[in-house]
């Protein structure tokens, strides 16, 4: 029986951020108004005021976990995994999220942000994670990493993922990726839904 692993990130995924000083500072380059963003009905701000999160995503979540998706936290939030216990607790995701182990995190984790450039995004250590788990990938076995940067939707991720795991191709490892003033929402989580159903690897 085939294994569906789900990499989790939280920033533009689970949480949103309220009001982002790199959006503030891109509305006013452009000459455009900014305004923090509203908290939908469907929502609930975080202790520190800072995000917001929808209920409807973490029941998707634990929705998938239910149905047997192995998911992985994979963000930059495991520099700090205290605080990472605690919001998980607080999104009621504690008992639907794991902790990677060592051997999944062939670098350690940091806050730095991902460089799409052309040869520092391969060095950062989500995409190293990647990497390793393209090496190892069990043949049937399948990885989606839902990020709100990483785009699985041209080649060159599972291309550039494939050269450097010595794969023949990464068919088993996909990707979804959110808008980061949205999250994962509805139309992405079925996409996850199908996929642990038995649909095909998403690349979205």
């Amino acid at each position: 029986m085939s294994r569906h692993t789900i990499l989790l990130g939280v920033e533009g995924v689970l949480l949103v951020e309220i009001d982002s000083p790199a959006r503030d500072y891109a509305a006013m380059r452009e000459g455009r108004e900014y305004a923090p963003l509203p908290v939908p009905g469907d929502g609930a701000v975080t202790p520190d005021g800072r995000f917001f999160f929808r209920r409807p995503t973490v029941d998707g979540i634990r929705e998938l976990a239910a149905a047997g998706a192995d998911i992985v936290w994979h963000t930059r939030r495991l520099t700090d995994p205290d605080a990472l216990r605690a919001l998980a607790e607080h999104l009621g995701l504690a008992d639907a999220v794991r902790f990677p182990d060592a051997a999944e995190l062939p670098a350690a984790p940091t806050d730095d942000r991902i460089d799409t450039g052309p040869n520092v995004l391969w060095e950062h250590w989500k995409v190293q994670a990647l990497i390793q788990r393209a090496r190892d990938l069990p043949a049937g076995d399948e990885v989606v990493a839902v990020d709100s940067t990483l785009d699985f939707t041209a080649h060159r991720m599972p291309d550039g993922l494939a050269r450097r795991s010595g794969r023949k191709d990464a068919d088993g490892i996909g990707g979804v990726k959110t808008v980061d003033v949205v999250g994962l929402d509805e139309p992405r989580l079925d996409a996850l839904r199908a996929w642990v159903a038995g649909g095909p690897v998403p690349r979205v």
